[in-house]
This record gives structure tokens, sequence and C-alpha cells, in this order.
């Protein structure tokens, strides 16, 4: 289990420009609860019967931040961020929202939270538009806002062009888009999204993290989950969980660095080099060398690329007669994603078989 750790970012909101659709709408700073972290998890463990689903997880989200939950479908993601909620209780340890137990909000707390399901709660009779009212009136919205409102949030997830269809006529991705646009119809300060991209094309998925991204610079705070391990990149920070535990925590960068020990370059020569790979590997800055398909060429974890650059192109200099060339490599989250679990899991059955000796992703602190 990895405990995450983070210190709180605070800032002024910005308020929006009503003409700037690709920003998620809404200017009303966030209200911090004593100045506590939006939500804390402490060694949080949920059974449903004798199924044990979450084990142990720890971590904390601070107000003004994105938190990524990213894992394949049925890591726990979704179990989390009900418990979150107060839908589930832990059968051990303690989860907080705004400071308190989130099972006994108030009305002015609930008030505060945007939350998207996976399924499709709005009503398929409605038309797009209609549906939006609807969500609007629960919250009392001013109809002046509404209207407002709606035309922005429109233009945000791109069906303006469908507003006088019915909900039930929609797409899949088009419903998702929809249950993401009443989510912000009475613009919460504290958003949890339950994979909101889920079925959104590439093009359009991009732009709705830019509007996530907007509306954390305007001071809201997102707990979002998603099963696009790319999509890490766009979180303050990120949970990688597998099987019900948290694998890794920490920025992005944190999280590639601990996937792979160090720093990654790629060395090209101008012919293959017999023993290249184990003289590399000898160098006390190098931690791995990695074959590739190019027989020319090896990927080389170094410690820091800016203290070892220098040190790796003096030795090809010397040792080589130099290189073609010395390229940075930066793995992307699947690859980041896969070696963190297969750490995981050689942890796991190191622990198993008595051996202890490799440890898992250290906690990572911001």
């Amino acid at each position: 289990m990895v405990q995450h750790t983070t210190v709180e970012r605070r800032g002024a909101p910005v308020p929006p420009s009503a003409a700037d659709s690709a920003r998620v709408p809404g200017a009303d700073a966030p209200r911090r609860a004593n100045g506590t972290a939006a939500v804390l998890f402490e060694h949080v463990v949920k059974r449903f019967g004798k199924e044990e689903v979450l084990h142990g997880l720890s971590f904390r989200v601070p107000w003004g931040e994105i938190l990524g939950v990213i894992g394949p479908s049925g890591s726990g993601k979704t179990t989390t961020i009900r418990m979150m909620l107060g839908m589930y209780k832990p059968s051990e340890g303690t989860v907080r929202l705004f400071g308190r137990d989130p099972w006994k909000l108030r009305r002015s707390d609930r008030e505060r939270i945007g939350y998207m399901p996976q399924e499709f709660v709005l009503y398929p009779a409605l038309t797009t538009e209609e549906n939006l009212r609807f969500a609007a009136s629960l919250y009392g919205v001013p109809w002046w806002e509404t209207r407002r409102r709606i035309s922005q949030l429109l233009q945000f997830v791109d069906l303006a062009d469908a507003r006088k269809r019915r909900a039930e006529d929609l797409s899949g991705g088009m419903r998702r888009r929809l249950s993401l646009a009443a989510t912000l119809m009475h613009d919460p300060d504290f958003l949890v999204l339950d994979e909101p991209t889920a079925g959104i094309d590439p093009i359009l998925r991009t732009s709705i993290w830019e509007g996530f991204r907007a509306a954390r610079e305007e001071g809201k705070t997102m707990v979002i989950t998603t099963q696009y391990v790319t999509e890490a990149e766009y979180c303050d920070q990120v949970l990688l969980i597998h099987e019900g535990a948290i694998i890794a925590a920490g920025t992005p960068s944190e999280l590639r660095r601990a996937a792979t020990g160090g720093d990654m370059l790629d060395i090209t020569f101008d012919r293959p080099r017999p023993d290249i790979e184990r003289r590399l590997q000898s160098l006390p800055y190098v931690h791995d060398v990695e074959p590739l398909d190019n027989p020319n060429a090896v990927r080389v974890i170094v410690n820091d690329i800016g203290t070892d650059l220098s040190e790796l192109t003096a030795f090809c200099e010397r040792e080589e007669g130099g290189c073609l060339s010395i390229e940075p490599h930066v793995p992307t989250f699947d690859d980041v994603f896969v070696r963190l679990v297969s750490q995981a899991g050689d942890t796991q059955q190191g622990s198993e078989d008595g051996n202890t000796n490799r440890p898992a992703p250290p906690p990572v602190a911001a």
C-alpha cells in the first residue's frame, strides 16, 4: 500500500469569460472547510460480505487541484468515490469530506458537490435542454442564470446542435456529455466525475480536459476517475489503483520516475556494439540498460539526466569513439502503468516468498 501525501495549494480564483467556451462555467470561489483538505482517506478498507474490495487506501485531495484516479475496470475506482461521497461507509479506517463524515454532510455542503456517475441517470424522454433545466431546478438556479449556463454548457460539451433532441435519441458518447453538463449546472466547487470522457472522441476529450484545467485555475477541486491511463498527464496528482490497492501515487513526473527508477536516454551508434549493455551497466550513474528493436541502439536509465548526460556522452566518446545521437525518452503512461503494476506484483510475490528486498514504489510528497 502506498500512502499519498500532498500540501494544499491556494490561490484566488479567476472569474471566467462568458465567451470562453473551452472553460467550465463558474466563478464562485470555493468555500474552504476550516483549512482542511477537501478529501481525506486514512487506511480505508471496504468489504462487501467477506470480500475485501479496497485494501488500506490512504490519500488526501487538496483544494484547487485535480486528482486523477486511474486504473482498469474493476480496480475499485467507483467504490472509492462512492465512499468519498458517503454512499458507502468504510469497513475500517477514516473518510472525511470537507472535514466531516461524508454521510453526515449538511445540505449546504451537498450543494457544493457535483457528481457524475457512470450510469446515465437523466430522463430519456426529455430533450437535452429540458434535462439541463431540470438539473438547474433541483438546485434552485435562477431562470435568468439558467438560460446563460445552458447556452455556455452546451457549447462546452459540443451539444448546442442537439439541444432539442430527446436524450433517448442521443448516442452513448453524447449522453456522457449531457451528464457532464448537468453535473456542472449548479456551479459546484467540488466535482467528482466517474469516467467523464468514456466513449468520447479524442479531440473532444482533449477539449474537455482543457476545460477541467481552466476550472482548476478558477479554484475548483476535482476527483476524476478514468480508464484512459494517458489522461494522467492532465492531472496535478494521480492515484494508480490496481485490484483495490494504491500501487503508486504522485505527480505525473514522479510516477514516471517511480516506474523507471530514473530518467531514460536512447543511445544510437553507427553499428551494433558487442557487450555495450554490460559496459554501460557498469557505470555508477546508470540504473538499467534495455535493448531496443534497433540493433544499433540501447535505452539507458540514469539517475538524473541533468547531471548524468555529460558523463554518458564522455563515456561514449572515450570508449566507443562517439555515437550518432543521445536522445531523452519520455515513456507513455500506458508504459508507466504496466511497469508499476509489474513492480507491485513482484513486491507481492516477494513478500509471499519471504523475499522483501525489492520495495514497493515509495510514497510521494508534493
